[in-house]
């Protein structure tokens, strides 16, 4: 059976009442979700799109903000069920980011609980499947180097290496700017500037792709938009370093 508006306008009812209550924002947004999820198990669709307008552009924000709430709430095996929850959904929007930040938020509950080896366990996995993905290896240094762990410096070095080859990483301009931050802070200026120096190029590889637009595409992206928004997992804006829900996200 399909979805009816009934059933639409009462998940929504459940988000807005989850996050509008003054306690037990976590415990009711899980709730919420788990009634949402309920419904696309239900549908055989594990989609961001079940046909109903008024919740399906929401999905993915609900997504977000519920495993947010979760985290900041300390129900860490409550957020590593939705983030898997979140694997198992076909994202219309970004498939590939939407599963990126679960694989990594999943990794980093694990730490947060006080199982590092699981969380390590879970990032080398990762790499070793996809061993281009750049916010992989920032996830992984970070968690060795916040822990103490002697294979940070030797991550990063290797990383040096791969790049100065030639290797072509994925979220090239975050990797260069996180690992020019790292050796910054290590005291090597020489490897620092040497990856500052590529982000510096990526972005003004950015910039001549932009400039390179007809006047069509510069036409439609002066339309005006919505701000962006800013997602839990992605960087901080303020420029900690640290996921945008680990950071100002908490205010």
């Amino acid at each position: 059976m399909a979805i009816t508006q009934q059933e639409a306008d009462a998940i929504e009812e459940k988000f807005l009442d989850a996050f509008d209550a003054a306690e037990g924002v976590a415990v009711k947004a899980k709730e919420a979700w788990d009634a949402l999820y309920a419904l696309m198990k239900r549908e055989n669709r594990f989609s961001d799109k079940l046909g109903i307008d008024t919740i399906d552009w929401q999905i993915g924000n609900w997504a977000n903000d519920v495993t947010m709430e979760l985290h900041n709430a300390g129900r860490y095996t409550d957020a590593i069920e939705v983030n898997e929850n979140i694997l198992n959904i076909n994202w219309g929007r970004s498939n590939d980011l939407f599963h990126e930040n679960a694989l990594r938020d999943i990794a980093d509950e694990y730490a947060y609980m006080g199982n590092l080896a699981k969380c390590l366990e879970l990032y080398e996995e990762y790499l070793k499947k996809d061993p281009l993905w750049g916010w992989g290896w920032i996830g992984y240094y970070r968690q060795l180097n916040e822990h103490g762990d002697d294979r940070f410096e030797k991550v990063l070095d290797d990383l040096y290496q791969r790049v100065n080859a030639g290797e072509d990483f994925r979220d090239k301009e975050d990797l260069y700017r996180e690992l020019g931050d790292e050796y910054n802070t290590l005291g090597n200026q020489e490897r620092a500037d040497f990856f500052y120096g590529l982000e510096d190029a990526e972005r003004e590889k950015e910039k001549a792709n932009h400039r390179s637009f007809s006047y069509e595409d510069i036409m439609r992206l002066n339309q005006p938009t919505s701000k962006k928004k800013i997602y839990p997992n992605d960087p901080c804006p303020c420029g900690s370093g640290k996921k945008y829900k680990k950071c100002c996200g908490r205010k």
